[in-house]
């Protein structure tokens, strides 16, 4: 994946991406992400006359061309809970949370899970939801200082701390960063979400509850786990912070990028993340921690 930005007005940015399988995509975006034109001479123009794989190319040059003017411009074009950047400062943020704090903004969610496995009563504000079909549980986190206002970005200079290469296409130009251009990385968090709930019967129905949100504004991160049996893990507190992880790692192989080398783990990330691994040919299942990974580098041939 390669991007190139070929102009700028007052409404928006326009760029080239070049896919995986070269193919140029020409798109044009309004500062918020809002992506007002997209041509590609090698798809057809109407999603029905794709196949499954050649969508989600059309699907990876977007998502990359909003990470690619986000990083290039300053502007927040990428959706706030899809951010690396802000995904790594809520990883840092709730890695930092005591037990008591992180038993109050998450001891709902671990309650909710046993639930699943203890035997008791599975609570679930769908009337047809089998608490064994998939039920994937999510809260919003909400940090302070901004992690989109940093220079060099969060993740640049949390990579340029370690030894080694990061390896990825993303991540050119880290090992320029001076040690005193770095910042301490320090997140609070401000608030949490209720939780949300979002239930699929494994026919093609989903069905989503939204819990009350604490602030007026986007939340930085949001924690997803698909139901589990906490008693299977020796932290939640871990598993949790382990989640923001591999969600890193799914936010760039869904823009059709390598991954740096240390989000190269498998375990569950996104929910989007493991419909796309489950069912595009593009995906190893990078989701799965007994799966066998030949290829970090997704869709390339």
């Amino acid at each position: 994946m390669d991007g190139l930005i070929t102009g700028e007005n007052d409404e928006r940015v326009g760029l080239s991406v070049i896919d995986n399988e070269d193919a140029e995509h020409l798109i044009e975006m309004e500062f918020d992400g809002t992506i007002k034109h997209h041509q590609s001479e090698s798809y057809a123009d109407n999603p029905a006359l794709r196949t499954r794989e050649e969508c989600e190319r059309v699907d990876q040059a977007r998502r990359f061309a909003r990470w690619h003017v986000y990083r290039e411009r300053g502007y927040d074009t990428v959706p706030p809970t899809e951010n690396p950047d802000r995904l790594l400062a809520g990883l840092l943020g709730i890695t930092m949370l005591s037990e008591a704090e992180f038993d109050e903004y998450f001891g709902d969610l671990e309650d909710q899970l046993h639930d699943h496995y203890d035997g008791s009563s599975v609570n679930l504000p769908f009337p047809n939801a089998d608490p064994d079909d998939a039920i994937i549980y999510q809260k919003d986190v909400y940090l302070t200082p901004d992690p989109t206002e940093f220079e060099p970005p969060v993740l640049d200079q949390y990579l340029a701390r370690f030894d080694g290469e990061p390896d990825s296409p993303v991540t050119d130009g880290i090992r320029d960063i001076e040690p005193d251009g770095m910042n301490d990385l320090t997140f609070e968090v401000e608030a949490v979400s209720e939780m949300h709930i979002l239930h699929n019967d494994g026919q093609g129905s989903e069905q989503v509850y939204h819990g009350d949100q604490p602030l007026d504004r986007d939340p930085d991160v949001r924690v997803e786990l698909m139901a589990f049996d906490p008693a299977s893990v020796d932290s939640f507190h871990q598993y949790v912070v382990s989640n923001l992880a591999y969600q890193i790692r799914d936010r760039f192989l869904l823009m059709g990028v390598k991954p740096p080398v240390a989000f190269r783990t498998q375990g569950w990330g996104s929910y989007e993340g493991f419909q796309c691994q489950k069912f595009c040919s593009l995906y190893e299942e990078y989701w799965s921690t007994e799966d066998t990974i030949t290829s970090w580098e997704p869709g390339v041939e």
